[in-house]
């Protein structure tokens, strides 16, 4: 899914993201996104900044 947020790999910088919606959207309308990053594999979440090798959440593993 691509998402409008304006963010950009915290490894390599590309802009150009994979995005998943992960959990409810809360009352103040934020929902939580992972993101992965098409040129050089990193999954990250959007806010925390968090990498993530694997995740059950978006059936991710590292390659």
């Amino acid at each position: 899914m691509k998402l409008a947020c304006g963010c950009h790999c915290i490894k390599c910088k590309s802009i150009n993201l994979n995005s998943n919606k992960v959990g409810a959207v809360e009352k103040d309308g934020y929902f939580v996104i992972h993101h992965t990053c098409s040129k050089c594999n990193t999954h990250f979440d959007h806010l925390d900044g968090e990498i993530f090798y694997s995740c059950e959440k978006c059936q991710y593993k590292i390659s």
